[in-house]
């Protein structure tokens, strides 16, 4: 069912009420921002529920977790006034901190200036009560419970609190929301969940209903909020669902004598507790009947409202009977829609699990970072400007790819730590003891994106030093001119020499790049995963994926440049065809047993990364034998094997790599230089968005990034690298 404005519902009135600026705001945006303080197990749950609703959470507040995001998407703050410093407009707050810290937090909104407060917490201690109560007087907020289920307004489709989706609004058409309707407000959430559906399946609607609180006192009694949704334009009869203990009936039964031009629309009581015995507690901390006292019983109540005019029932068939008599019979819906929602409801299936990750999509022969297509990004971004996509779901601005490089080349150009590694050893292992040797871990990623940018940034920096360590290449690395840009480091580190060209540079870069990242489940990106789940510094979290690297997962490239090299050097010796010394090579390695580098892939029967290489390749007129054989290598296989596997990124990076000149463990350093990037990424996701010890199945995985989206840019290239610049394009509609 559609929404009506929220600027035309009860709420929008509501907040008009105390904060008319912030109603004109709701009605310009028709939309009512909300925040969630306290995000412990309910709070982070109803945060996910009231989302689903429709309401517009903008942000939670959670001390100690700034920087971090509940629900995968709503970004949390350590205090109210940050959280307002960057949401200004949160026009509603809901509290579910515990009793002993939920007073703090209630005044710490209303001093901030949010107009409605709703306290979900329970059992608060009166004399915390008390100041609550005074600050909300004091800043004209309107303030609910505490100990209240929350507020629900069904035509707006915006609830606040623990309300479940029981509560059906005006249907003029079917599927199309009204704003009018009954206003329930009850001081016992069970209660009026039993009275809602009660109307709904008579066809009464209701525009809002409100939880008053179950505690003994309360922000707004409903001697205040039932004159209050009496004065909305929309609200045909107002339903109070009282109880034994208080006043609150009482008094709004002797307000109504007093001020019966504050009550002008029908008004229906469902009082309970008519057999609860003195002095017991019944429920909530406010349904107690006073021994010896006139007022908080069932019979004080009652006779109070129907000496003021109110009908007093005590069951649902009677409120029915007696909400229709003051309607004239009117009806909001047909009673058969709302019966057949119920039903679908409770037939539904549950939704299979899933959790979402923003990074990248992967499908069949298509791989897409943050909305736009990999083979666009490794054709067109240097490698900083890649990782800054990957971490922050945007492209960067100039100043942004600047304050990335700086640090990315400050970290690259200071010395490798001293370790010890054998000749054989793996890459990844060399790698990742490095980076675990280098400094100080971080114990929590930066809580500002800009900072875990640049933190990803000099993690590049570190690891290009570490690879020229290992490689050999740290004197062409050191020996680059100050105004060196990273991609020529990167050249450099890689075995490209001292003076590498553009076109080599970029070539080489691109192939770091088209690395970046295939998604959560390859194994180096379950490492980092696992890693940040269980709280592991970024380090660690860095180097747990970099250990998984080996020649089983990305180590391809270095083994097919050695297969491209070996047989190109066979038919140039033997002088025969390409094709004659690949299948000859090959052979013998199915006699061997041993399995055929670069070849093979899971997902893709045509990797979408291998065209943009051998483009880029022949661009630079650095295309030789060992790429020729890679566009050749599948009908070679096919014809030794009998069966066809597709070449995969690993396979033409080393068929580049060797065309290069460099030597064929680049092929894997380059994968692994770029996949520090993506897995940076991975790692401050699970980090700021997951809860920790969460179990994890890496298939629920989800994309839930931006959708396909152009990326406009144009390069123009110097001696020392190449800069982007973004072009004129045609804008895209608003989504």
């Amino acid at each position: 069912m559609d929404r009506i404005p929220a600027g035309e519902g009860l709420l929008a009135h509501l907040i008009r009420s105390v904060r008319p600026s912030a109603a004109d705001h709701i009605a310009e945006t028709g939309t009512v921002e909300t925040a969630v303080v306290g995000l412990g197990g309910q709070g982070t749950r109803h945060a996910g529920l009231m989302q689903r609703y429709g309401t517009k959470v903008v942000a939670g507040v959670a001390p100690g977790r700034g920087g971090e995001r509940v629900q995968e998407t709503i970004p949390v703050y350590d205090t109210i006034e940050e959280c307002l410093d960057r949401h200004p407009h949160v026009a509603a707050v809901s509290i579910w901190r515990h009793f002993s810290s939920a007073r703090d937090a209630a005044i710490e909104a209303i001093r901030a200036g949010v107009p409605l407060v709703v306290l979900i917490t329970e059992g608060i201690p009166l004399r915390d009560v008390r100041d609550v109560l005074a600050a909300a007087d004091r800043h004209r907020t309107l303030l609910l419970g505490g100990n209240t289920p929350g507020v629900i307004f069904p035509p707006e489709r915006i609830k606040i609190g623990m309300l479940p989706d029981v509560f059906h609004p005006e249907e003029p058409a079917p599927g199309k929301a009204g704003p009018r309707g009954v206003t329930i407000v009850s001081r016992s959430g069970a209660i009026l969940y039993h009275m809602s559906d009660a109307l709904a399946s008579a066809g009464i609607a209701q525009n809002g209903v409100l939880g008053v609180g179950g505690d003994g006192a309360v922000g707004s009694p409903f001697v205040r909020l039932v004159p209050l949704a009496m004065a909305h334009e929309a609200t045909d009869l107002v339903v109070v669902a009282g109880e034994i203990g208080g006043a609150q009936e009482e008094r709004l039964a002797a307000d109504l004598a007093a001020h019966p031009e504050r009550y002008p629309k029908p008004l229906v009581a469902l009082v309970s507790g008519a057999r609860a015995p003195e002095g017991k507690t019944m429920g909530h901390a406010g349904a107690i009947v006073a021994p010896g006292q006139e007022y908080g019983t069932y019979a004080s109540k009652k006779r109070a409202l129907e000496e003021a005019g109110v009908p007093v029932v005590n069951s649902q068939y009677d409120l029915i009977e007696v909400v229709r008599e003051k309607l004239g019979g009117r009806t909001y819906f047909d009673p058969g829609r709302y019966a057949a929602r119920m039903r679908e409801t409770w037939e539904a299936a549950p939704e299979p699990p899933a959790w979402g990750t923003y990074i990248t999509r992967v499908e069949p022969n298509r791989l897409v970072v943050a909305g736009y297509a990999l083979p666009e990004i490794i054709r067109r971004c240097t490698l900083l400007e890649a990782a800054h996509l990957l971490v922050a779901g945007e492209r960067p601005a100039d100043p942004e790819v600047r304050e990335a490089e700086e640090r990315a080349i400050r970290a690259a150009r200071r010395p490798a730590p001293e370790i010890s590694f054998g000749e054989d050893e793996q890459l990844s292992t060399v790698l990742a003891r490095a980076l675990l040797a280098d400094g100080e871990a971080e114990e929590r990623p930066p809580r500002e994106t800009r900072e875990r940018v640049g933190l990803a940034a000099a993690a590049l920096g570190r690891m290009l030093r570490f690879l020229a360590h290992r490689l050999g290449t740290e004197a062409d690395l050191d020996a680059a001119p100050e105004d060196a840009r990273f991609g020529e480091l990167v050249a450099r580190a890689a075995g490209a020499g001292r003076d590498p060209a553009p076109e080599r540079v970029r070539l080489v870069e691109a192939m770091a790049v088209a690395s970046v990242d295939h998604g959560v489940t390859p194994p180096s990106a379950q490492a980092t995963v696992l890693a940040a789940t269980v709280r592991a510094p970024y380090e660690m979290g860095l180097a747990s994926g970099i250990g998984a690297i080996t020649d089983v997962h990305g180590g391809a490239g270095a083994r097919a440049a050695a297969f491209f090299l070996a047989c190109a050097a066979k038919a140039r010796e033997e002088s025969i065809p390409l094709f004659e010394a690949a299948h000859a090579r090959m052979t013998e390695l199915v006699r061997l047993g041993e399995r055929v580098a670069g070849l093979g892939h899971r997902v893709h029967t045509q990797d979408p990364r291998r065209d943009v290489l051998w483009e880029l390749a022949e661009k630079a007129g650095t295309a030789g034998p060992c790429v020729e054989l890679s566009k050749m290598v599948e009908d070679v296989f096919e014809e030794v094997r009998g069966f066809r596997l597709p070449i995969n990124v690993d396979g033409v990076i080393g068929a580049v790599t060797a065309d290069l000149g460099l030597p064929p463990v680049a092929a894997k350093a380059l994968f692994i230089l770029g996949r520090t990037a993506g897995l940076s990424a991975h790692y401050f996701e699970e980090f700021t968005i997951q809860p920790p010890m969460r179990r994890i199945d890496f298939a629920q995985a989800v994309y839930r990034g931006p959708p396909d989206r152009p990326l406009y840019y144009r390069r123009s290239g110097s001696s020392r690298g190449s800069q982007i610049r973004r072009e004129q394009a045609p804008q895209a509609p608003a989504a």
